[in-house]
């Protein structure tokens, strides 16, 4: 900044900006009504009776699992093989709770299914399917319990400890995988209060998105200029505008907790993050963090450092996030730049356990990344990931999740990881090309007026794949890759930034529509240029790329916050004895440019400023007869609300 006498100017952004900072947070009274799923009429009933005698309730014949539902526990086990079921009432002929052991394609050892019933007027509903591994334990020890007093605690049970997946957090193998196996472990270990504090099935769950319709071929959500049948043109992210204003996100780094990367794909070269702090292939871990020359992620599945895509979901995420750009190949990533911190915990059939989301969260929370993707749906509520999620959020770190793919509510029937309460989860919802929320098939995005925060494009979603393949995927997993690319670029903008800023950004930026109304918090769905727009509104005097001109002047100039070298021109001009600053100007909704003047670097105003400007050009002057010593500076002025 220079500050000089008369004929020499003072510019600068105004950096006492008042605005009101809004902090949406979610509420968990629930509002709207849960969609009809999985319904059947009920043909015929079991009878029997009680040990004493008494009649009990019939035992109903509940409808078979269908391969072709949303919810993808139910397609789990409409393609696996049941190998036991145990079906009790819940003290009425209402409600009931089925518990099947399950061997099935996604998991490599049997699943144990819990799922409640609602039978109204001969019409079964399932209110909740939930999975676990059958065999498998995640419990929490107390402060000062290692991996060795535990072990020797758990041999005389035969339990083997596996893995600490994050710190005083531990998965148990059992030594069968019954379907009574994990409730009798989890009361032997309830017994063991010495040593353990908490103890929970480890949960199944899924991505939530998958391939679909690959003849469709460009980047609507990028861009859309009404390019398919039904598009309204600008419903989009729009990445062109957004790409002259953050065209590079270089040193930020955002994680993908999903299956993994094809680090080979042509458009994904040198996108992973390489591990600075390890040197490869010394069988050293150089950096303390448990994992051996991890130098481009962790499979968290398979225990190695080669977080490998088998299934594609993980690499269709990241390529919506940073695929190369201007590369003369496939597509483009929204942010571009930026690096994707690998953690696989998905496997080849894009199924994960609780446990290897909590490992995979410690992993991206000890190597300090400020924004974490959770493209996963239909996981169990787990107090040992709640606890990680908070441990993340004292670290700093929003994790964007998405709301999933069932079609229904979550304020009523809450979605895990994305119901999860805490300050620092924004959960996504997605949107169709025709600017209306999406709830067709497939893959009908959840929602929740309390519960999803904002939505983003979702269906069809054009990105890398496994070889050299792009395909189209539909789900809430593509619209959280939006999110967190414009959660990044905030948060590149604004370093010292905390979850809740980034996330109010992102809410109140959303372009409202009423078709968007009732189905998220933010009545609206994401566009980037909107929300880094806000921040420079809210932090006025940052200048990310440290050129002495700070973002929001940038941004209203039309010049890049990137990269030092696309600064606008401040021209300093003597005509006619008029002094006079200039800088280029581009129309923004949320401020505008203005010169003002002033005599002791205290009171400024545009009393005594000609305004000479031009399309284009903002332009001010000093009269030639003003005789006063004054000082000129160019100031952002943000719109009224």
């Amino acid at each position: 900044m220079r500050t000089v006498q008369r004929g020499y100017f003072l510019w600068t952004a105004m950096a006492v900006v008042a605005l009101g900072f809004v902090y949406l947070s979610r509420v968990d009274s629930p509002r709207g009504k849960p969609e009809k799923s999985d319904q059947v009429a009920i043909d015929s009933f079991d009878s029997g009776k009680r040990l004493n005698g008494e009649p009990k309730p019939a035992v109903p014949h509940l409808p078979p699992d269908s391969s072709e539902s949303h919810d993808p526990v139910e397609v789990a086990l409409a393609n696996g093989r049941v190998l036991a079921t145990q079906t009790e009432s819940l003290g009425s002929d209402r409600l009931w709770q089925r518990v099947r052991l399950v061997e099935t394609e996604i998991q490599p050892r049997p699943v144990r299914v819990v799922e409640r019933w609602d039978i109204d007027e001969g019409i079964a509903r399932a209110t909740k399917r939930e999975m676990f591994l059958a065999d498998q334990v995640l419990i929490q020890v107390k402060e000062g319990v290692n991996r060795a007093n535990l072990a020797s605690r758990m041999a005389t049970s035969g339990i083997q400890v596996l893995s600490e997946v994050s710190p005083g957090f531990f998965t148990l193998r059992l030594p069968s995988a019954d379907i009574d196996a994990v409730p009798q472990a989890m009361d032997f270990l309830a017994e063991q209060a010495d040593v353990i504090t908490t103890v929970e099935a480890d949960g199944v769950g899924f991505g939530s998105g998958v391939p679909n319709d690959p003849q469709f071929g460009n980047q609507w959500g990028h861009r859309n200029t009404g390019q398919f049948g039904g598009s309204v043109p600008g419903t989009d992210v729009a990445a062109p505008d957004f790409w002259g204003i953050v065209g590079n996100a270089k040193g930020l780094v955002i994680a993908v907790l999903d299956s993994g990367i094809n680090s080979s794909h042509p458009d994904l070269q040198n996108v992973a993050r390489v591990n600075p702090a390890e040197i490869p292939g010394n069988g050293v871990d150089d950096d303390g963090n448990g994992r051996i020359d991890d130098i481009n992620g962790w499979d968290f599945v398979n225990n190695d450092n080669n977080p490998n895509d088998d299934h594609g979901h993980g690499t269709n995420i990241s390529g919506i996030l940073v695929a190369n750009r201007d590369n003369g190949t496939g597509i483009a990533g929204l942010l571009p730049g930026a690096k994707i911190l690998v953690g696989k915990i998905l496997n080849a059939s894009n199924s994960g356990l609780t446990s290897n989301v909590i490992a995979g969260l410690a992993y991206a929370r000890m190597a300090g990344v400020p924004v974490i993707n959770l493209s996963l749906q239909s996981y169990p509520f787990s107090a040992a990931l709640s606890a990680e999620i908070t441990a993340c959020e004292n670290a700093g770190i929003l994790i964007v999740v998405s709301a999933g793919n069932l079609g229904t509510n979550n304020d009523v029937s809450p979605n895990y990881p994305s119901s999860y309460t805490h300050a620092n989860v924004l959960s996504v919802g997605s949107h169709s090309l025709d600017n209306t929320f999406w709830n067709g098939t497939p893959n009908p995005s959840n929602f929740g007026a309390n519960s999803v925060d904002v939505l983003a494009p979702g269906r069809f979603i054009y990105s890398t794949h496994l070889a050299s393949n792009y395909v189209y995927f539909t789900g809430t997993s593509q619209a959280t890759a939006y999110v967190s690319a414009i959660a990044g670029a905030i948060k590149f903008a604004n370093p010292q930034w905390t979850p809740a800023q980034i996330k109010a950004a992102v809410m109140t930026s959303a372009v409202t529509s009423p078709t968007y109304q009732g189905v998220c918090v933010s009545s609206g769905r994401v566009n980037a240029v909107k929300a880094v727009a806000r921040s420079f509104v809210q932090n006025p005097s940052m200048d990310t790329d440290s050129d002495q001109v700070p973002n929001l002047i940038e941004y209203l100039a039309g010049s890049m916050i990137c990269c030092p070298t696309s600064k606008p021109p401040i021209n300093h001009e003597l005509i006619g004895g008029q002094f006079r600053i200039s800088i280029p100007t581009v129309s923004r909704p949320e401020a505008t440019l203005q010169v003002e003047a002033s005599t002791n670097l205290v009171n400024w105003g545009t009393a005594g400023v000609v305004d000479l400007s031009g399309p284009g050009t903002l332009v001010g002057g000093i009269p030639p007869s003003s005789s006063t010593r004054t000082f000129l500076r160019i100031k952002a002025v943000p719109t009224p609300p």
